[in-house]
């Protein structure tokens, strides 16, 4: 065509209209060449947009895991949310979002959850959550993205043995208190039932201490090497020196919190209520959590401190027959006759009480040899039994020791007289003839009256003895002294360079209240993996 036109011009002998006809070619060229680019813009913007659709739909598709972890820290959710989905961002870049979870139990087998309760014991979940791009500038192509996550669950409960030292009311800590396990990678538990605790003074607790009703005091060097849980306000008024912990693992607060700031925390510090703090505040090894609530706090209940009574019977294979008191008078006056004690002291006197009995010269002379079989003694016909001066209780079995009130002091030990291990109970016991469900301390029922039991100047019970000292009034430890085995009172005073090993032994026929929690709090989530996988 071109050619016809250049003949016809050229015939005519003029080149006029060829910078219009060259024109109108560069421009259907220029057009062919946009319609590429525009063509290919448009596909660019239209990929684009996918891609940013999908990497909304990925993150959206973790937020919505993150949502059940946190929610698996306080309980057991089913999915999230609770019906149809959660709308993330607005249109034109609405994401659409949900997530639910799967419980396996520790063999692997499928658990049903149900309106956030689980039927069994997980320890494990796998939590899938999807998102679905849903905005106007989405319609043409729909995009989708699902995120999986399998989590470890640890139960956030502060696992419990049944306590070292249990205190009715209050307790009182100071002055190198120290609180042991002689069990190895167990530790020991410290029950506060209703009162306070002012722990100070370079006190060690190598295990838990359980508030249960009421507020904690640390001060002065006072460690929990495990766990901590307090019903009340909590208050730490000094960071700990050489940068050791105040909590070694897990704290929780039911109430408001005071955290010295500097003081350092192995794992989580939960606090239901507000936290006040200085400087940096607390170091914290896991979460701090401030303002949870308590539904996000192991819950513990009183239980009261179990009654004892006087029941020889319930020591099976003891020697408990008969008239207890006086198997004791005779077993001191047997002593005294074989240390060679004076014939007018009070030990070797038949007809004496024996109520105040010492090792020294002026009493027994020697030490109290204990019977080749368990025995049960019954010394509530005295005020208070006291034993003094330098005496020491050699145990060759068991034995149990029953008083009104009880006072070790001057040196008082309990030995082993033949190497083996043996076990020796002292007991203030509620003074009923029959249980009515209470501790009382005071209560006078005949001739016998619920009192105190003390130790002090150098008591112990020498390893391999384990003792257990109960009473529903005081029990009180002063000075250096050092023994294995566990105390119950209504309050318990502990101070003076004392340490103590837990060892459990219990007292037959009484049931000693566990100390785990009556609710549990959710889990510690611990995640395995994270990844992207092929839509549901």
């Amino acid at each position: 065509m071109l050619t016809t036109i250049q003949r016809r011009v050229t015939a005519h002998g003029s080149e006029r209209g060829s910078a219009l006809v060259a024109a109108i070619a560069v421009a259907l060229i220029g057009m062919a060449l946009g319609a590429v680019v525009v063509a290919n813009a448009i596909t660019s913007a239209a990929s684009s947009g996918v891609d940013r659709a999908r990497t909304t739909d990925v993150h959206t598709a973790e937020g919505g895991l993150d949502v059940l972890f946190s929610q698996l820290e306080d309980g057991t959710p089913c999915q999230w949310p609770a019906t149809g989905t959660h709308d993330s961002d607005t249109s034109p870049t609405q994401t659409s979002v949900s997530a639910k979870v799967a419980y396996y139990d520790a063999n692997g087998h499928s658990l049903v959850c149900n309106a956030g309760a689980v039927t069994g014991s997980p320890t494990m979940a796998v939590v899938t959550s999807t998102a679905k791009a849903s905005g106007a500038a989405n319609n043409a192509r729909t995009t989708t993205r699902t995120m999986q996550a399998k989590v470890d669950l640890t139960p956030n409960v502060i696992p419990g043995r049944g306590a070292a030292i249990f205190a009715a009311n209050s307790i009182m800590t100071t002055n190198a208190f120290t609180l042991e396990t002689s069990l190895p990678d167990t530790p020991v538990d410290v029950w506060v039932d209703t009162g306070n605790v002012d722990c100070n003074s370079s006190v060690k607790i190598d295990g838990n201490l359980i508030v249960v009703n009421g507020t904690t005091a640390i001060s002065g060097g006072c460690r929990i090497t495990q766990n901590l849980w307090s019903k009340k306000k909590l208050s730490v008024n000094t960071a700990q020196s050489a940068g050791l912990t105040t909590v070694g693992q897990d704290t929780y607060v039911s109430a408001d919190a005071t955290i010295a700031g500097g003081s350092k925390y192995g794992r989580d510090l939960i606090v239901a209520g507000a936290m006040s703090t200085w400087g940096g505040g607390p170091t914290v090894g896991g979460q701090l959590k401030t303002g949870v609530g308590t539904s996000a706090i192991p819950q513990y209940v009183p239980v009261g401190l179990p009654e004892v009574i006087y029941k020889p019977s319930d020591w099976t294979g003891f020697a408990n027959s008969g008239d207890r008191a006086a198997a004791y008078k005779a077993w001191v006056n047997s002593n005294a006759v074989t240390n060679a004690a004076p014939t007018w002291s009070g030990a070797y006197t038949a007809n004496s009480n024996q109520c105040d009995i010492a090792g020294d010269n002026w009493s027994l002379n020697g030490p109290l040899l204990g019977p080749t079989v368990a025995t049960v003694f019954d010394t509530r016909y005295c005020a208070q039994t006291k034993f003094e001066g330098n005496i020491n209780i050699k145990l060759r079995a068991d034995m149990v020791i029953y008083a009104n009130d009880f006072y070790g002091t001057g040196n008082f030990q309990i030995t082993s007289a033949d190497g083996q291990p043996h076990n020796m109970w002292i007991i203030v016991p509620d003074p009923d003839t029959t249980k009515n469900g209470v501790a009382e301390c005071g209560k006078t029922v005949g001739t016998n009256k619920s009192g105190n039991m003390k130790f002090d100047s150098g008591s112990l019970a020498v390893a391999p003895i384990t003792f257990f000292g109960y009473t529903p009034c005081t029990l009180e430890t002063n000075n250096t002294m050092t023994f294995y085995g566990q105390l119950y009172g209504k309050d318990v005073i502990l101070r003076n360079a004392m340490t103590m090993r837990y060892v459990p032994i219990g007292i037959p026929g009484v049931s000693f209240p566990n100390t785990n929690p009556t609710t549990s709090s959710g889990y510690r989530v611990d995640v395995v993996y994270k990844r992207e996988i092929k839509n549901p």
